[in-house]
């Protein structure tokens, strides 16, 4: 089998999306493109330069579009080019599909209609985490071990944002017990200077 460009076909797809999404109440503005090499790594671009080597990847489609209600709101599309060239919108096989919501800037990793994992933007920061609870899940027979990987994969990253959060604490905490010795010890130098 020969080598997809996958440079090729993405920038492909996207000129073919552009001239469907450009219109009056539709603009495109940019494509977001992640390619995932043969260790499931993830590197984004707004340009499809960083595809060189990618064996699958992504595109995410940035639009604003008009509503009477809403006066211009964002919308981001997804498509997956997977290993073998073929392009699917938001389908990445196996019941499984990643969206996007435009009221709050939500991607969605879903399998059989049913959330298993969502993240707010920027994509650039968050597409990784949803590609790595996709790898984890693809290759599972069940539903039930599918949502026990996806709750684990939830749990671990609330814990990993608290351990975050516990180590920026006691290094506010540190920073502030510096500053206070400071000024201790500039208030033991004027209490020496006065009794002079």
């Amino acid at each position: 089998m020969d080598k997809i460009d996958f440079i090729e076909l993405a920038t492909y797809s996207t000129e073919k999306y552009k001239e469907t999404h450009n219109r009056n109440d539709v603009r495109y503005i940019h494509t977001l493109y992640v390619a995932i090499d043969e260790d499931n790594n993830v590197k984004c671009s707004k340009t499809p330069h960083i595809l060189k080597g990618a064996v699958q990847c992504l595109l995410i489609h940035h639009n604003q579009i008009w509503s009477e209600k809403a006066d211009w709101y964002s919308l981001d599309d997804v498509e997956y080019i997977d290993k073998e060239g073929c392009v699917l919108e938001r389908n990445l096989g196996g019941k499984f599909d990643i969206q996007t919501s435009a009221s709050a800037s939500v991607m969605t990793l879903s399998y059989n209609g049913q959330e298993l994992y969502s993240c707010y933007a920027p994509w650039e920061d968050n597409i990784g985490k949803i590609w790595n609870l996709y790898c984890e899940v693809k290759d599972l027979k069940s539903t039930n071990e599918i949502k026990l990987v996806a709750n684990l994969f939830k749990k671990n990253e609330t814990i990993l944002e608290l351990k975050k959060e516990i180590e920026n604490f006691k290094f506010t905490e540190y920073l502030l017990e510096q500053e206070r010795n400071q000024y201790k010890r500039m208030l033991d130098e004027i209490k020496e200077m006065v009794e002079k």
